[in-house]
């Protein structure tokens, strides 16, 4: 039997469509897409086992454990879950009773014993890898001229890709990605301008800022002509990708995600002796993120740690030894 579900209350139309509207805004563009591959996924293996339409959805948890213990063995348990948190998404959305319960957790737990060897850590970009970009890429070309910026301010800001390029080559919204007259007036003698991010991962359509060196209205931050006086045409993190890689890969170096920029800046300020505190404010990291990506920590705490210590207790440092006290008569 169902968990019985209370009627449905009668809204105008105007309420209703309102409604429709809000919950087309809940999940973010790259979550949206995750749960649209995790709720196919879901429908394949209901193909496969011949599940009647009506039997799918909403799913009872005995369909949910046999689909979360069909991949067993094969992925990690983030991505079970993942696949899982889409069906449930879909079960919210659409006010569906979601039957996931002790036993769906029962089967994850095995699924997490069945689970391979997780990946290692994607590797950082490194400044070697931006010289390459620059020898290989002639400036006098604009999508070059374009790409290369985008590479050290994506580097040396620590940014993410998804919060610098739009998605489209010839579409922009100015509300998710920075245009030129997010670029803040010259605030150094160097040039530095601060930058502002309208939409990120972490605190969507409030924004951050950051500070970049000097750029270049409203088109979008990394925009180019073909020829003089042409069409603009944008940027888009997968031309972007798609050239860096085709350029490392002729130097023998394999293909790089977008999020190895961010984690490559990071490394090499702190390989560069910028304090911690410092990189982390440069980077907008939240704590436990900002110190789960770390890279080469044998080479940064070590050299973090032994330049604290004078400053933390010089008088240990000149007088190693403890002090006695005298015993009471």
């Amino acid at each position: 039997m169902g968990i019985p579900r209370p009627p449905r209350t009668r809204l105008s139309a105007t309420t209703e469509s309102q409604l429709r509207d809000v919950l087309s805004l809940c999940l973010a563009d790259s979550t949206l897409d995750n749960y649209t591959s995790g709720l196919k996924s879901f429908l394949a293996f209901c193909d496969r086992e011949s599940v009647p339409l009506e039997a799918r959805l909403p799913a009872s948890e005995h369909l949910l454990c046999a689909f979360a213990a069909s991949r067993a063995g094969g992925v990690v348990l983030s991505t079970v879950r993942n696949r899982i948190s889409a069906v449930r998404a879909w079960h919210i959305i659409h006010c569906m009773p979601w039957q996931g319960g002790l036993h769906l957790q029962y089967v994850l737990n095995g699924v997490d014993r069945l689970a391979p060897d997780a990946l290692p850590p994607r590797p950082p970009i490194t400044r070697v890898m931006l010289e390459l970009l620059h020898s290989h890429l002639d400036k006098s070309v604009s999508i070059n001229a374009c790409l290369l910026a985008a590479a050290d301010i994506a580097f040396w800001g620590q940014s993410r890709l998804g919060e610098l390029f739009p998605t489209s080559a010839s579409k922009h919204d100015p509300k998710r990605t920075p245009s030129r007259f997010h670029l803040g007036p010259v605030s150094s003698a160097n040039g530095s301008r601060g930058l502002h991010y309208p939409y990120t991962k972490t605190k969507r359509f409030m924004g951050d800022d950051t500070r970049l060196t000097r750029q270049l209205e409203s088109l979008p931050l990394f925009s180019y002509q073909e020829t003089p006086g042409g069409q603009w045409r944008f940027l888009t993190k997968k031309l972007f990708l798609k050239i860096c890689n085709s350029i490392w890969h002729s130097c023998h170096i394999p293909r790089f995600t977008g999020h190895s920029f961010r984690i490559g800046g990071t490394t090499e300020l702190l390989q560069c002796g910028v304090p911690p505190d410092i990189v982390k404010l440069m980077g907008r990291w939240s704590s436990d993120a900002f110190l789960r990506y770390w890279r080469k920590l044998e080479i940064v705490v070590p050299m973090h740690a032994q330049l604290l210590q004078p400053v933390l207790n010089p008088h240990f440092l000149s007088n190693p030894k403890p002090r006695t006290s005298r015993a009471r008569s």
